[in-house]
């Protein structure tokens, strides 16, 4: 989906431009997850093989509360949780584009070989029983190193999961050790001791960065006192619940951001998207069935500005179907499924892909992963 709102001449999109900043403010807090001495195998197979004032609208005043969807997606989270991004597993897998994207998922042998030993020595496939996946971060992940992720799914066997990650990490020289908080067992490795994870059951893994873990612990654990660091929970962070609330946390896929200040100041200093610096929160919500539809949507400060990024990413759309990338990919034709339109101070972008377009979608992505793999993309530099 990323590709449709972020397409155009120039990538330039005003919604992908943003995007794709957010994403590479805290893309190496998630790398630096996974690279974390395989503390987080499990967690990271199963997502590379799946892988505001008035725009509140009179809301903010509201109390969050943990009873609501929105709120208890994130009640285990800090309050410092900024950008939040769900996938919804279980209902993907239901869907009938999943067989497709299962195909996708495991295309290299090497990905295959990894799930299937995975699955035979802990009895846990990530394909199969993953059933949810939620990751936060705070404002300036990549300075505070805070973020969480939530794995909810069946057959999390601690015992054996724990021990394939201690041969894991100690073909690399390291070990795992474990301490106590909230009636949790946290486990981290000698490396990364302040990269830990925990599991609630056997249906729930908790990992968390920077202090998150234990934090988590504490917020996951009923009736537990709040830690010696202290901090609430996100769910009290009403504008954010909100957000969540109008990205529709029921979606197969879901997200919210409160766009951090110092990610609007550097698309200021863009000028190919002057109107991505005024966007404020963002919320996004994708539903896959047969076919697909998302909705984005980006709060600005004025009206005026949520028109002038409605125009922008009009204006980007034709540019899009005639770019030579985009023509060689076959895919202008699903642009026509791409509209913009302003509500209040906040431009709305909705995808809709029909059936035997998210097929054929999908089918083309996967001939485009293999010519990825192979370092050949016609039309495409190398280096892509």
């Amino acid at each position: 989906m990323s590709w449709v709102i972020s397409s155009g001449e120039d990538r330039g999109l005003a919604q992908g431009a943003i995007s794709t900043v957010v994403i590479k403010n805290h893309a190496m807090s998630l790398r630096r997850l996974a690279r974390s001495s395989g503390l987080g195998v499990a967690v990271v197979l199963g997502v590379a093989l799946a892988t505001s004032g008035a725009a509140c609208r009179g809301g903010c005043s509201r109390p969050a509360v943990v009873e609501s969807p929105a709120a208890r997606a994130v009640a285990w989270f800090p309050a410092e949780a900024r950008i939040v991004l769900s996938i919804d597993f279980a209902r993907l897998r239901a869907a009938p584009l999943w067989a497709a994207l299962g195909a996708l998922a495991t295309a290299d042998p090497s990905d295959q070989q990894k799930i299937e030993e995975l699955a035979r020595r802990t009895g846990f496939d990530p394909l199969k029983q993953v059933d949810s996946l939620t990751v936060a971060f705070p404002e300036e992940a990549r300075t505070q190193g805070g973020m969480g992720v939530i794995l909810r799914g069946r057959g999390l066997d601690e015992s054996r999961l724990i021990a394939y990650v201690r041969d894991q990490v100690a073909g690399q020289g390291d070990d795992l050790f474990s301490v106590r908080r909230a009636g949790r067992t946290l486990w981290a490795t000698r490396r990364e001791p302040t990269t830990a994870g925990f599991f609630v059951g056997d249906g729930v893994l908790v990992i968390g960065t920077g202090g998150w873990a234990e934090r988590m612990a504490d917020l996951s654990s009923k009736g537990a006192a709040p830690g010696p660091d202290g901090g609430g929970s996100a769910s009290a962070n009403a504008p954010l619940v909100h957000l969540i609330e109008r990205a529709d946390p029921a979606r197969a896929v879901w997200g919210a951001a409160i766009v951090p200040a110092a990610t609007r100041a550097a698309l200021a200093a863009d000028p190919k998207v002057p109107a991505a610096a005024s966007i404020n929160r963002m919320a996004l919500g994708v539903e896959a069935a047969a076919g697909v539809d998302a909705r984005l949507i980006a709060d600005l400060a004025t009206r005026a500005e949520a028109e002038e990024m409605a125009r922008q990413v009009g204006a980007a759309l034709l540019a899009a179907k005639r770019s030579p990338q985009v023509m060689l990919l076959g895919v202008a034709p699903y642009l026509d499924g791409v509209a913009a339109h302003v509500s209040g101070v906040s431009c709305e972008v909705t995808v809709h892909l029909s059936p035997q377009q998210t097929t054929d979608a999908i089918e083309r992505l996967r001939a485009f992963v293999a010519l990825a793999r192979q370092g050949a993309i016609p039309g495409f530099p190398r280096a892509f």
